[in-house]
């Protein structure tokens, strides 16, 4: 109804607005309200495929939605697939991170997203993340995972300076500051059972400046 121009409430008018003035498409929308009702019903995620889609249908989706808003700069000469596979993979790479960062809040309600192939490989059971045991296999175990999420930060990284001008700066800021998170994790030394990683304000504010940079060179290559 929303897209047709049928709004029920203010929420809807307001969304009912911004897909009558931007080239939104409705799949977005339609997938991330599958990625809720997974939620209702998947606890474990056999390999990384399946937490791919997991990821594409809570997170990938946001990238989607926003890049018709943001905008691509008129002046870009990357392909719109470029631009929208970098605004997927800093989705994919912002929920990864939240899956990371909140083990063991998810192992108290029962919950375990990390992927149950790559768990056996390592030998860690679910009886190791529900204890929060904090093993070195552990630590390896998470360094792989770090190092994936990271890998999709800099695909993200490739979109950014092809956006809008007046877009590039909160994406920036988005994209340091929860590829930050990683970092905090590490210095955690991997016990993300019992340690919230989070960024400081004094971080968040000092990153606010090197993102700013970055929006006005229109390069990540600028620091």
């Amino acid at each position: 109804n929303i897209f047709q121009g049928r709004p029920y409430d203010l929420f809807d008018a307001a969304l009912s607005h911004t897909v009558s003035n931007y080239p939104l498409g409705i799949q977005p929308f339609k997938d991330m309200i599958e990625g809720m009702r997974l939620d209702l019903l998947k606890t474990r995620y056999n390999n990384f495929d399946e937490l791919y889609l997991y990821c594409y249908y809570v997170a990938g989706t946001v990238g989607l939605m926003s890049v018709p808003v943001m905008g691509i700069a008129s002046e870009s000469k990357a392909s719109n697939e470029t631009v929208y596979s970098a605004a997927l993979a800093l989705g994919i790479a912002n929920q990864l991170t939240n899956i990371i960062r909140d083990v063991g809040e998810d192992g108290r309600r029962g919950r375990i997203y990390l992927p149950q192939d790559e768990l056996a490989s390592a030998g860690i059971s679910e009886d190791e993340i529900f204890r929060g045991l904090v093993s070195n296999k552990w630590k390896i175990f998470m360094k792989n995972q770090i190092k994936r999420a990271r890998m999709y930060f800099d695909e993200a990284e490739k979109g950014v300076a092809e956006l809008e001008k007046a877009s590039r700066w909160p994406v920036w800021a988005s994209l340091l500051l929860y590829r930050q998170i990683l970092d905090v994790i590490e210095e955690n030394d991997y016990n993300n059972f019992t340690k919230k990683a989070y960024v400081g304000k004094a971080k968040k504010f000092a990153s606010l400046p090197l993102a700013y940079g970055r929006a006005i060179m229109g390069t990540s290559k600028f620091f």
